[in-house]
């Protein structure tokens, strides 16, 4: 797919929209056929012919040569988390799902990442993220949607498409206000772009569902304390369980935390951590930031400390 070709869909799209007119009312103004605006439109044909553009800027009021403008390619991701360990299994499981064609997978490919509070799912994530960025040549998105928080902190799912669509669109432009169509203005943006969509702590299916792209070419992962049936039921979306660490893993997230001398040193107390944390990387971070504030701290009396607190 060559890039001027997904640059004039968007372009299209924006013009028609502007003009506030159907593709059935662009397609009586230039003589095509509804099939052939829409092929334009989502960027399948890869060679329009010259005389086809031509009908559709003169129908569009736009320039006769398109503009020559660089398409921003957005890298969204937060902060990758130094000293990841683990998650081996389900990294390789993410992997699976971009192998193949470099260019476009044949479907929008939907993965999600469901587990208990505080077992690692926007690390895993934005860590996989991190790695597999250069495999998306039109850029990462990134949306925290707060579904785990209270009510007024969670983002709506048109808010959340504005912000998308700024990003794919630059600062400026006309954003509109219904939900559907801003739902269908950002899967027009995506179609024929190369990009990895990361939308964090989604409440449920029908939190992320205006958010998926509606054309093959991307890949989105969902983070979740949902298990997200309605996903994987109705959109085929591939299921990733985030599970405990196991007690090798969070001795080695506490090892890069802390080094090894300081776990060398209080053996039973670092046995003791890594059984009252359960796994859970949240506890352990916790613990172990605690022991990096105060590094005379015995590794003991955070032990203590956490299970005074439970």
């Amino acid at each position: 797919m060559h890039r001027y070709d997904a640059c004039l869909a968007d372009e299209l799209v924006a013009a028609r929209r502007r003009a506030n007119i159907t593709q059935e009312e662009l397609a009586f103004r230039t003589g095509l056929s509804v099939r052939s605006i829409r092929n334009l439109e989502s960027a399948r044909v890869v060679r329009p012919r010259q005389a086809t553009v031509r009908l559709l800027r003169e129908a569009l009021g736009l320039p006769a040569e398109p503009p020559t403008t660089v398409r921003t390619r957005p890298m969204q991701l937060p902060l990758d988390v130094p000293g990841f360990v683990g998650r081996t299994r389900q990294i390789a499981q993410l992997d699976r799902l971009v192998k193949g064609d470099p260019r476009l997978p044949a479907t929008v490919v939907v993965c999600t990442l469901a587990g208990a509070p505080g077992i690692g799912k926007t690390t895993l994530a934005l860590h996989w993220a991190h790695r597999a960025a250069r495999r998306f040549a039109d850029g990462v998105l990134h949306v925290d949607l707060g579904g785990s928080g209270p009510g007024e902190s969670v983002m709506a799912p048109g808010d959340a498409l504005g912000g998308l669509i700024e990003s794919l669109l630059g600062p400026g432009e006309a954003i509109p206000r219904a939900l559907v169509a801003r739902a269908g203005l950002y899967r027009s943006l995506l179609a024929g772009r190369r990009m990895l969509i990361v939308l964090d702590d989604a409440r449920d299916a029908d939190h992320v569902r205006p958010l998926l792209p509606g054309v093959a070419g991307s890949v989105v992962v969902v983070t979740s304390r949902d298990p997200l049936a309605g996903l994987v039921a109705r959109e085929v979306a591939h299921p990733i369980a985030v599970d405990p660490l196991t007690p090798g893993e969070g001795r080695r997230l506490l090892r890069a935390r802390l080094g090894e001398r300081r776990l060398a040193a209080e053996p039973e107390p670092v046995r003791e951590l890594v059984e009252h944390c359960g796994g859970v990387p949240r506890c352990l971070a916790a613990a172990a930031a605690q022991a990096v504030l105060q590094p005379g701290l015995p590794l003991s009396e955070v032990v203590r400390r956490l299970r005074q607190t439970g």
